[in-house]
């Protein structure tokens, strides 16, 4: 409204010269007027905020308002034009030129607005000259009709231009909304999973936990041949479930952030190998030919992870391959070292290959066929390359074969001399000795009969108990203080294996080895247990497992001691 004013001032100050006192006193007076009604209507309206209640009746005002400055223009036409002074015609359309442009710029958003302005303004010029029957006259009004039609059109798609970009704007708005609401949804839900997963799997491990511990016990008991085999049967059963449970549980571990790397030089020929050797005899079952093509490299990389990734890598390709055959391939290109397992199984298809690195996705399994795996090893191999940095590439086609590509980082030919195969611990493994005495602490009576019954069969004697309260008045009188506790991490009553074992540790002098046995795979607990310094053994264990983690727990604390 300032450069309304401006133009308006202008305008009187340069052509009124000619112009009858009274009408240009009187243009200027309603000019006036006006612009100090619109100053004060926007000063009223900033204090009122527009919603979309009072929006379209403040439109309406604003095409109202809009309409009377080109009538007043329009006005100030008819008493400004001189008919005989081309000059002043000029610069009256020059400011008219200018009142409309900036129309043009600040009204597109709402046209009826730019046409109550627009229109009155030109087709004032249009009516003076239309009068004035001379070649001059005639060409101004010309122009004038152009110059409507053409403002008329450009604003029109500036209008639509605007309007489009708002739309956009507010459906961008919408979509970004949508998928946050949609990415909180889908995390709850996430959420929500991972707590029944974690629930289920305690829940389901407890019982196979104690049918691992009672088949061991069984075992070693006297048996004929046929109930040696059944046994062995159902050991086997009980073992394909604890192998499904752990392909669980190193996602969960993964997930959680609880595997160390540790990068140092290794040599890759014998890892290779020993990895040919095992998953040689199912290639051999199934009358495939697996073979090895690698010379002696060296690598920087994780021995441990990177022989899971491999592993899994080979185990995947022999279970997908029914003819033909498996090559392991490892080449020196540069500073890194290229290994391919290529295989000329089933294939995938180009637009499912990203499906089998998810968790339980298996393309070509349907009937769920537990021999072929749980549909995890290729979504645990993802988190591992992750881990370790090691680029994975996948190569593959329906009824031609697959081929997987890691790219390690090579290490200096000179270097491979120095580097020294550990092929047995550095230090002599402890044992429990026949007559020692061994704790069991766990709320589930199964599991205590089950443990005690093994750890009897290995020559111990064994005290078991629910909890810690259960547990003390039957260690009174003790004339050596037990070899070993093993305590379930997740007791009843809010009590846990870190609180009966530190409990124990005080009473007895912190000379007590501890082996925490937990069924959870939440990351929050497996964090807290890894935490501890305590030998972690997951359920279900199996007897071989939990001998295991006895000299482990043993050999540390004799180290320790």
């Amino acid at each position: 409204m300032l450069a309304y004013a401006s133009v308006t001032a202008l305008a009187a100050l340069m052509l009124g010269s000619e112009v009858t006192p009274w009408a240009l006193w009187l243009w200027l007076a309603l000019q006036t007027a006006n612009v100090v009604f619109n100053l004060w209507a926007a000063q009223r309206l900033a204090r009122r905020p527009t919603t979309p209640r009072n929006a379209p009746r403040r439109l309406r005002a604003a095409a109202w308002a809009c309409r009377v400055s080109g009538l007043l223009w329009a006005v100030g036409v008819v008493v400004l034009w001189q008919p005989q002074d081309a000059g002043a015609q000029l610069m009256l359309i020059l400011l008219l030129i200018g009142v409309t442009s900036f129309a043009l710029y600040s009204l597109n958003a709402y046209l009826p607005a730019f046409y109550g302005i627009f229109m009155p303004c030109v087709l004032s010029v249009l009516a003076v000259n239309a009068f004035d029957w001379n070649q001059r006259s005639l060409f101004v009004a010309l122009c004038a009709a152009l110059y409507i039609v053409t403002n008329a059109h450009f604003a029109k798609r500036l209008n639509a231009t605007l309007l489009d970009s708002l739309r956009r704007r507010y459906q961008v708005e919408t979509l970004a909304a949508d998928l946050r609401m949609q990415k909180d949804v889908a995390e709850q839900a996430n959420q929500a999973k991972s707590r029944f997963l974690a629930a289920a799997s305690h829940d389901l491990r407890q019982p196979v936990h104690a049918l691992s511990l009672f088949v061991g016990a069984l075992g070693q008991r006297p048996l004929d041949a046929e109930s040696r085999v059944l046994v062995g049967q159902v050991q086997g059963a009980v073992d394909a479930m604890g192998t499904m449970f752990n392909a669980l549980l190193d996602v969960s571990q993964l997930d959680a952030g609880m595997v160390p790397v540790r990068q140092q030089a290794l040599a890759l020929l014998p890892l290779l190998q020993r990895i040919a050797t095992d998953e040689g005899a199912l290639a051999d079952r199934k009358g495939l030919r697996l073979r090895l093509n690698a010379p002696a490299l060296a690598v920087h990389s994780d021995g441990v992870l990177l022989e899971r990734v491999l592993r899994n890598l080979v185990a995947n390709a022999v279970n997908y391959t029914d003819r033909g055959g498996v090559l392991i391939s490892a080449r020196r290109r540069g500073d890194e070292v290229v290994v391919r397992i290529i295989d000329t199984g089933i294939g995938i298809a180009p637009d499912r290959q990203g499906e089998v690195f998810h968790e339980l996705v298996q393309l070509h399994n349907p009937e769920r066929d537990r021999n072929k795996g749980l549909g995890l090893g290729l979504a645990i191999v993802r988190r591992l390359v992750d881990l370790l940095h090691v680029p994975l590439a996948l190569r593959s086609a329906p009824g031609r074969g697959t081929a997987f590509t890691l790219r390690l980082l090579a290490v200096d030919p000179a270097e491979l001399a120095s580097l020294k195969a550990v092929t047995s611990a550095s230090a002599a493994v402890a044992r429990p000795t026949a007559g020692e005495l061994a704790l069991v602490v766990d709320d589930d009576a199964d599991i205590r009969a089950g443990m005690t019954q093994l750890l009897n069969g290995w020559g111990l004697r064994v005290i078991s108990a629910e909890g810690l309260a259960d547990l003390l008045p039957r260690l009174m009188g003790l004339q050596a203080p037990p070899c070993l506790l093993i305590c379930d991490y997740r007791l009843r009553g809010g009590e846990d294996g870190l609180s009966v074992a530190s409990a124990l540790q005080d009473l007895f002098n912190d000379e007590l080895p501890v082996i925490l046995v937990t069924g959870d795979t939440s990351a929050e607990r497996l964090r807290q247990a890894s935490a501890s310094g305590h030998v972690l053994l997951h359920k279900p264990a199996s007897p071989l497992a939990l001998q295991a983690a006895m000299a482990q727990a043993l050999t540390v604390h004799a180290r320790e001691g």
